[in-house]
């Protein structure tokens, strides 16, 4: 059904963020209506949405009346009070839950608005951690090249993509360290695993050296990178991390904006990796994108000296998004949606690995329902893709009702967690297609 609101109203007014003026010319869709897995637009096309609402939050699907339900209660019972002074059931509910879900030995939590607040908070809780034990030198903080850990100010100074935003706001505060990222199939240090010996682990020691190990604060890093297409680090990677911070006296900050609540087939993806962060950001799946919501986890020992949190932002602590989270994780935990998430997750990448067949497609890969076709113009070489060919790719599917993503020189795909095999076998079929004539375009 088309919001006839909207008719006869100007896009022009609204500012659409990473969507450019020829982007605005040729005309976006306007999403009016969601239910399950599929979208459909002011003129009633439905669309397969493969990204779970484009930026991933939307695990559970659309349409879920236990959560609009959760968030009406809380409004009518209270709406809002400050996090300041002042505490409310919801919150202290949903850190509980949270506790018994999040990897050890995370079990505080602060609730903000968005992924890159919970980056901004995590780092500023790390400053607050070395300030109370008397090591205020402490201020550099490691990110890694392809990394992305949001927009906000303190989360652009460990961007470690090239998306132009960043040197466009530069100069940003001073202090971050950019090591490599385990991107194995095109590897920054030119080197094969296992013989390389992940030198881009190793190497974060040779950085902190270099910066003098008293001033590096916190190491920052996904579990699985997202800005390359879902690419997952060798399993030797995180001990290595954590042995060289543990070794420094430095924090590691596991991000799980993307990751966490089940979007790799664990209700975080530091699961897989058995990594023991001492901090850890979290967003998108904790409430399913129904709103706004992110937070931070700390241990016992980031938490203990700090007296006094200098840092407020209005909505921390908000009554109805902690509300909202609180019946997001109650279905994930009753349809088992963490489970499926591995089984589906296992049957899509069987079907997108039948894609390999591709001239173009170098590799499928994947954890849970996550998962990315590396494309390249020359399988034995892993030649780099042409950006203006994936934005094709992504166009024709979109034309054929399907909604996927480019990320670096991938195709990404997270779709609901409540996919089925009939909507994967449909997804799989118009990707076959769309790639078929992108390398036929090509001359692959």
């Amino acid at each position: 059904m088309a919001d006839s609101r909207v008719r006869g109203c100007s896009q022009d007014r609204v500012i659409y963020p990473r969507t450019s003026r020829t982007d605005l010319d040729k005309g976006i869709p306007i999403i009016v209506r969601a239910e399950g897995v599929r979208i459909f637009d002011q003129d009633g096309k439905a669309y397969l949405d493969l990204v779970s609402g484009w930026t991933r939050p939307v695990h559970v699907g659309y349409g879920r009346h236990e959560i609009a339900q959760a968030v009406t209660d809380q409004i009518l019972a209270m709406p809002y009070y400050t996090p300041m002074q002042f505490g409310n059931p919801r919150a202290v509910e949903l850190a509980a839950v949270l506790a018994g879900l999040a990897p050890r030995p995370i079990g505080h939590f602060l609730f903000v608005s968005s992924g890159s607040e919970a980056v901004e908070s995590a780092l500023k809780l790390a400053k607050h951690y070395h300030h109370y034990r008397g090591e205020r030198a402490r201020f550099k903080v490691i990110t890694r090249r392809g990394a992305f850990h949001g927009v906000t100010g303190g989360a652009l100074r460990v961007l470690g993509t090239v998306l132009p935003i960043r040197q466009m706001m530069e100069p940003l505060a001073p202090g971050t360290i950019f090591a490599e990222s385990p991107y194995c199939y095109r590897c920054p240090l030119h080197l094969t695993y296992p013989a390389c010996d992940l030198a881009c682990a190793r190497d974060v020691e040779r950085l902190i050296q270099f910066e003098d190990p008293s001033q590096v604060m916190a190491f920052v890093g996904e579990p699985i990178q997202q800005a390359f297409g879902v690419c997952a680090p060798p399993r030797e990677y995180w001990p290595i991390i954590r042995e060289i911070c543990d070794r420094h006296g430095i924090l590691l900050i596991v991000d799980e904006v993307i990751s966490g609540f089940g979007r790799t087939g664990r209700w975080f993806a530091s699961e897989h990796f058995e990594i023991r962060p001492d901090l850890m950001t979290m967003a998108k799946g904790i409430s399913s994108g129904y709103v706004p919501m992110g937070a931070v986890g700390a241990s016992d020992a980031v938490v203990q000296p700090v007296e006094h949190f200098a840092n407020l932002q209005t909505y921390m602590n908000h009554p109805v998004a902690c509300a909202a989270s609180l019946a997001n994780i109650e279905i994930l935990q009753r349809e088992r949606l963490i489970e499926r998430s591995s089984d589906m997750g296992g049957y899509f990448l069987d079907r997108l690995r039948s894609l390999e067949r591709h001239a173009i497609v170098g590799e499928a890969r994947g954890a849970g329902l996550w998962a990315a076709l590396e494309l390249t113009t020359n399988k034995a070489t892993h030649a780099p893709f042409p950006p203006a060919s994936l934005g094709r790719i992504v166009d024709r599917a979109r034309e054929r009702g399907l909604i996927i993503k480019a990320m670096n020189m991938a195709l990404e795909f997270a779709p609901p967690l409540v996919i089925g095999r009939t909507d994967i076998d449909e997804a799989v079929r118009i990707l076959d297609g769309c790639l078929s004539e992108e390398g036929q375009a090509l001359g692959l």
